[in-house]
């Protein structure tokens, strides 16, 4: 077997991506990964496998982290390297390297078995939900939450980074924003240490998370924050974003994301302008084919679905007459996860 085989074996390459291989890891990476053995390696500890010194084991493990090739644990003198797999290092190659290089058809291959493989790591804990387990560790995109409550995360965050949306730079299903993902605190370090991402500061994250709202995008992330530490924001779409393309396709809406809100339409207020039809990524505004009279014109009729409202609040953040306000859910009987 030779080294590129081997390595498609132990890395779990995915068949469609095997073609572009060479792009994504070169033979010392691949040599790394084999040398490994599936263990837990210091730097000097790879040296010794692969007849290196010290220092170039060092460069070639910084190299591997940085590009998602190997994990680290650990700091300093103690910290120890593992292989990854396939699933990480494309999520490294989709946001930083050369994933546009990649022809249309085979992206959209490769961009499906990356779905799969995310919606088969998520489905037994959002099963736990979906059974009524109060929650499942591990598991992200938590709640949809409303600009207001992202913008409380952001006062409570040290460190603030922003890195561009895995989801959208693989699926490329639409033009918004793509440098959205906001990692805090613990997973912002964790991210720099990587090199991952650039640092903001707390008036840059907010600008951006409301141009982000502006855009259309819709904000994820945990709630119970306050109790459980500070962790990444995302800012998704429904057309691109894993977690609710995983949601359709697993049937978790209202469970993950969880849904905390629901919007309540004042028909009376509503000036039939259609922004919140332009901006549900739902259908749950609607226009049903009638027509209304506003102030002597003919308008476009609304109609509102509450059964289709996940609860991301993009209609009430841009109704010009306030006839659209968000209202929280009764809580489980566990309380709020």
């Amino acid at each position: 077997m030779t080294l590129t085989e081997e390595f498609i074996r132990v890395f779990d390459v995915w068949e469609p991506a095997r073609p572009y291989l060479p792009m994504m890891v070169d033979e010392a990476e691949m040599a790394l990964v084999l040398a490994m053995r599936g263990e837990a390696l210091s730097p000097s500890q790879v040296a010794q496998r692969m007849g290196l010194s010290v220092e170039q084991a060092e460069g070639l493990l910084q190299r591997a982290y940085r590009r998602g090739i190997v994990n680290k644990s650990g700091e300093g003198e103690g910290a120890t390297y593992s292989a990854a797999d396939f699933y990480t290092r494309l999520d490294v190659f989709a946001k930083y390297e050369n994933w546009d290089d990649i022809p249309p058809a085979d992206r959209k291959a490769i961009h499906r078995r990356y779905l799969d493989e995310f919606i088969a790591r998520v489905r037994p804990k959002v099963e736990q939900l979906m059974a009524g387990a109060p929650s499942a560790d591990g598991l992200h995109n938590n709640d949809i939450l409303l600009l207001y409550e992202v913008e409380e995360m952001l006062d409570a965050a040290t460190d603030i980074v922003v890195q561009p949306c895995d989801c959208r730079r693989l699926a490329q299903n639409c033009d918004r924003p793509v440098e959205t993902c906001i990692w805090l605190d613990k997973s912002a370090r964790e991210a720099l240490d990587r090199g991952h991402g650039r640092r903001l500061t707390r008036d840059e994250a907010k600008a951006l998370v409301r141009r982000a709202d502006r855009k259309g995008l819709m904000h994820t992330g945990d709630s119970q924050w306050r109790t459980n530490g500070l962790s990444p924001i995302c800012n998704c779409c429904a057309c691109d974003c894993y977690p609710f393309t995983a949601a359709r396709e697993i049937g978790s809406k209202g469970v993950w994301p969880r849904s905390r809100y629901v919007a309540a339409y004042d028909r009376d207020a509503c000036a039939f302008c259609g922004l919140c039809v332009r901006r549900c990524h739902f259908g749950a505004f609607y226009h049903d084919g009638g027509e209304v009279t506003v102030a002597g014109k003919t308008a476009r009729n609304v109609q509102f679905d509450p059964a289709l409202c996940w609860g991301c609040g993009l209609c009430a953040n841009s109704c010009p007459t306030g006839a659209i306000v968000m209202r929280p859910l009764a809580p489980t009987p566990e309380g709020t996860r």
